[in-house]
C-alpha cells in the first residue's frame, strides 16, 4: 500500500526487538508512518503484536548490499513524496578482550555497526532530500568513551559518531540534520547474548592468559548482570529519537541514562590516566611489574 503523504515517513533498521522495536512503536503512536526493518518472522510479528496501523514491515538485513538494493525501489513506491527520516539502530556487540578477538568477528561488528549504517545513508539520501529529510544513528557511550571487553563495539560506534560528524558538515547545503543518540546501558536481550558468550569465552581462555585475563572475564559478568537491570528502558531512547524527529533544529547529540550523563561529565573531569586506573580497579585489573 501507498503510505499516506500526509504523514511523515520514517525509516527504522533493527526494529525487530529493544531499542528499534521501541522506537518504531513509538514513532508509529505519534503519527509518523514507520518502515520498520525485520530480519525473521519474528521480528515481523513483534513489530505488529499492538497493532499499530501506522507500521509497515519491510524486509532487511542491512549487511546485506542485494537487501538495501532491493529495498530502494520499495521505498519509492512506499514514500513517493520523499523519507523523512533514517534511524539507523541495528547493531551487535559481543564481548571479547582485544587481544583474543577473532578478527573475523571484529569485521562483522564494524559491518553491522558501521558500514551497514553508511550503506544505508547513501542508499537513502536521495530520498531524504526529496522528503527534506534527517538521519538518526543510534551510538552509545561507548562511542566516546571505550571500556575493557567491548573494544570492538567501542571501535565500531567510535567510527559511526566520525562518519555522522562529517555528514553534519557535508550535507550542509541540504539542509539534512544528523543526530547522534548516546545510550547508556540499555534493558535489551544483547545481555543474555553477552552472558552466553562470556561464559563460553572465559572457559577457554588460553592457559598462559588465564592469570591475566580470568578475573577480567569474572567482572565483565557482573558488570553485564548489571546491565540487564539497567533503569534505562527502551523507550526513553526512543523518546530521544522523537526529539530528534520533532525538533526544528535538532541537537547533534542526545544522551540518555544516567549511566551514560555520569561517565561523560567524568571523562571530562578526570584525567586519561586516573580515568584507565578506575576502570581498571572496576574489572580487577592491576598494573603489572616491568
Amino acid at each position: 500500500m501507498l503510505m499516506n503523504e500526509s504523514r511523515p515517513t520514517a525509516l527504522v533498521t533493527g526494529a525487530s526487538s529493544g531499542i528499534g522495536l521501541a522506537t518504531a512503536q513509538l514513532l508509529a503512536q505519534a503519527g509518523y508512518h514507520v518502515l520498520a526493518g525485520i530480519r525473521n518472522e519474528q521480528g515481523r510479528t513483534a513489530i505488529l503484536a499492538d497493532g499499530a496501523e501506522n507500521v509497515t514491515p519491510v524486509w532487511l538485513d542491512v549487511t546485506r548490499p542485494e537487501d538495501v538494493e532491493r529495498l530502494v525501489p520499495e521505498l519509492r513506491r512506499l514514500c513517493p513524496s520523499g523519507l523523512f527520516a533514517l534511524v539507523n539502530n541495528a547493531g551487535i556487540g559481543p564481548p571479547q578482550a582485544v587481544e583474543l578477538t577473532d578478527l573475523d568477528e571484529f569485521r562483522r561488528v564494524l559491518e553491522v555497526n558501521t558500514v551497514a549504517p553508511l550503506r544505508m545513508i547513501q542508499a537513502c539520501l536521495p530520498l531524504l532530500r526529496e522528503g527534506r529529510g534527517r538521519i538518526v544513528n543510534i551510538s552509545s557511550m561507548n562511542g566516546y568513551i571505550a571500556m575493557p571487553m567491548i573494544g570492538a563495539y567501542s571501535a565500531s560506534k567510535f567510527a559511526l559518531e566520525a562518519l555522522s560528524d562529517v555528514l553534519r558538515i557535508e550535507l550542509r547545503p541540504w539542509g539534512i540534520p544528523v543526530s547522534v543518540i548516546r545510550p547508556g546501558q540499555v534493558r535489551t536481550p544483547i545481555f543474555e547474548k553477552a552472558r552466553l558468550a562470556l561464559e563460553e569465552r572465559g572457559k577457554v581462555l588460553p592457559q598462559d592468559l588465564a592469570g591475566g585475563y580470568g578475573t577480567l572475564y569474572a567482572r565483565a559478568l557482573k558488570v553485564n548482570e548489571r546491565g540487564a537491570r539497567a533503569a534505562t528502558s527502551t523507550r526513553s531512547v526512543a523518546k530521544a529519537v522523537l526529539k530528534a524527529l520533532r525538533s526544528r533544529r535538532p541537537k547533534t547529540h542526545y544522551v540518555v541514562g544516567a549511566d551514560a550523563i555520569g561517565l561523560k561529565l567524568l571523562q571530562a573531569a578526570v584525567p586519561v590516566k586516573w580515568l584507565d586506573s578506575l576502570m581498571g580497579n572496576i574489572m580487577g585489573l592491576k598494573n603489572g611489574k616491568r
